[in-house]
């Protein structure tokens, strides 16, 4: 991934290994990044029949701000957010033998879709190399050409929002991420490092870099991404997160906002720890400090 890797590297972007934690599988891993939450296993047992998400979530929250969605690729968000996207197309992750026509499906529209100014969020989800991995394993020599066709496809948007952006104080942002990892037989579900361990890389001119500015991929949880986005995109953080502001993202800001976005999410998880810890305690205050006699006279 010739372009991603430039990018990671010199580009004006921020990498994350970013922890997902079991069930690692589609349906959960969506909620997570989405809601900040941590799902169960009863969502394993829901993954292929996945309900609709009634959970407080940055997708629900972008619609409710009248952010226009589009959506293509796996057909989980569509069941998961059936009325939030103005054009959506589903493609099926059952038929796992598929790897090629179930990503076609996904960038026919990106032409068209990249030419129009009529939306503010494009989501797409690719099955692709997922489908290759439950085939024939993460060494497979099918990974290798499916990772230079999804290089091309991020250079694609990555130009294309380039060329449309108008206002540099309002950059795009465009994520890249994976909902779960690997493991050595080629599937997933379970918890080891292969399995948890998910690439998230955003990319904005907002995160321009100056010669000589080496940037390593810094830990987080894939929970951090709901707070993160909220934040980027103006919006409340959802309810239930339990995710926190992946500062990286907000550190060329000046120090009053930093202050004003770690202050939301602060807010954001106090209230979620008193509405379900019920010994949370925030504490005795200090007393008030006491001046000595006579200080306030030496200024």
């Amino acid at each position: 991934m010739p372009y991603t890797t430039y990018l990671v590297e010199k580009g004006s972007s921020l990498s994350f290994v970013a922890e997902a934690k079991p069930p690692t599988v589609t349906m959960p891993r969506i909620k997570a990044l989405l809601t900040g939450s941590l799902p169960g296993f009863i969502d394993v047992v829901r993954n292929l029949n996945s309900p609709t998400l009634m959970e407080d979530n940055v997708i629900t929250r972008a619609k409710a701000a009248g952010k226009r969605i589009i959506f293509y690729g796996d057909e989980t968000w569509v069941k998961l957010f059936p009325k939030h996207f103005v054009e959506y197309d589903g493609t099926t992750s059952f038929f796992v033998s598929d790897y090629t026509e179930v990503d076609n499906n996904v960038t026919r529209h990106l032409d068209k879709v990249l030419k129009r100014q009529d939306w503010d969020m494009l989501i797409l989800h690719y099955l692709g190399l997922d489908h290759i991995g439950h085939i024939s394993g993460p060494s497979s020599p099918l990974v290798g050409h499916k990772l230079s066709e999804m290089d091309s496809i991020l250079m694609k948007i990555h130009t294309a929002l380039l060329a449309e952006e108008r206002d540099p104080l309002l950059p795009s942002l465009l994520v890249l991420c994976g909902d779960h990892g690997m493991s050595e037989a080629g599937g997933h579900g379970a918890s080891s490092m292969e399995e948890v361990n998910t690439a998230l890389v955003l990319v904005s001119s907002a995160f321009e870099r100056k010669p000589g500015d080496v940037r390593h991929p810094t830990r987080v949880q894939q929970t951090d991404l709901a707070a993160t986005l909220s934040i980027g995109l103006g919006l409340p953080i959802p309810k239930s997160n339990t995710g926190s502001l992946m500062f990286p993202v907000v550190e060329g800001r000046p120090m009053r906002e930093q202050l004003r976005f770690l202050h939301l999410n602060t807010v954001q998880l106090s209230k979620l720890l008193q509405e379900n810890v019920p010994s949370y305690n925030k504490g005795p205050r200090p007393a008030p400090a006491q001046c000595p006699a006579g200080a306030e006279q030496q200024g």
